[in-house]
């Protein structure tokens, strides 16, 4: 559900209306707090403490419930909740784990709340999951997608001083290898990988940049000729999205945050959804965040969480055919 007091309530049930015909829903909240949201958009709830107790998925939204601290008010953070959110998380990672559901679909969170919690030390979902999970560090990587562009940025909440920093060939490479594996065991094409230089006009030659020289294409060499996939950069990335070259690939990696976001949500926002990717777990999210300010007024657009929701269960899909 993410973060009670953004739009997270109110397009989980909107995508519940939607989504129930084609996938069995249980969200983690507080059924009694829940409830007045329930009413408004006429769902039923059912509240259940066992995971086991799910049923009736068509006609009811099932509520494993967990105790929230405040009440839901839609559009005022309340670091009250925080604990709640945190656990919330973990609960569903823990039943992915242990595989009592197939996926995962968190709802938006603000990271700055949750980290007034002493115990979150950390810059979002991903990285979070990735410790749930017992994952290497900054191994898991988010996967942006909607109908026209798959994008990964190679680092995610840094700070742009900081990125060229991040931007090393062992990690590239290593990043790489993993999207091929991932994109293997959950799409059904050949990876074909376009990847971004870091610089304008990705360097030119070393005149505004060596990143591109040194670490960027020795990664992307390493992957010529390896076959069932391609891998080519990198690309200024100005001319690569203005002349429509993404659309010669199946994935693009860029080397920041906004590098990959923005010609992402400009091509479709509300269909923008996030995959993890190097997690032993299914998670996807919807991409965009909290809302905050347009909570309280319930004209929230619930696409990108319907979205996730049936792209999860597509990967739940993909994984199966794989293991047969």
């Amino acid at each position: 559900m993410g973060d009670p007091a953004g739009v997270g309530p109110e397009v989980l049930i909107k995508s519940f209306k939607k989504a129930r015909e084609k996938q069995n829903l249980v969200a983690i909240s507080d059924f009694s707090k829940l409830k007045y949201l329930a009413d408004k958009y006429d769902v039923r709830l059912r509240k259940i403490n066992h995971i086991e107790e799910a049923e009736n998925f068509k006609d009811t939204l099932n509520i494993l419930h967990l105790n929230y601290d405040s009440d839901f008010y839609p559009g005022q953070f309340d670091s009250k909740n925080a604990n709640s959110i945190i656990e919330s998380i973990r609960i569903a990672t823990n039943l992915c784990l242990r595989k009592k559901v197939g996926a995962m679909v968190t709802g938006p969170i603000n990271k700055s709340i949750l980290r007034s919690h002493g115990s979150f030390k950390f810059s979002g979902h991903t990285d979070y999951l990735e410790h749930l999970c017992g994952c290497e560090k900054d191994t898991v990587m988010m996967m942006m997608l909607n109908h026209y562009l798959r994008i990964i940025p190679l680092t995610t909440h840094v700070p742009l001083n900081q990125v060229s920093s991040k931007i090393k060939e062992g990690i590239i490479e290593k990043k790489l290898g993993l999207i091929i594996s991932e994109v293997k065991k959950y799409f059904n094409f050949i990876p074909k990988i376009a990847v971004l230089g870091f610089n304008p006009h990705a360097g030119e030659e070393g005149h505004l940049g060596n990143e591109e020289s040194s670490d960027i294409l020795p990664a992307v060499l390493k992957f010529q000729g390896i076959k069932n996939c391609i891998v080519d950069g990198p690309f200024p990335a100005d001319g690569f999205f203005g002349t429509k070259h993404y659309k010669n690939y199946n994935v693009t990696v860029a080397m920041y945050h906004d590098q990959a976001l923005i010609p992402l949500k400009l091509l479709s926002f509300f269909e923008t959804i996030n995959v993890s990717l190097g997690l032993p777990i299914i998670r996807t999210s919807p991409g965009h965040g909290t809302g905050i300010n347009i909570a309280k007024d319930f004209k929230a657009d619930s696409n990108s969480f319907y979205q996730a929701i049936l792209f999860a269960g597509q990967m739940i899909s993909s994984l199966s055919k794989v293991k047969n």
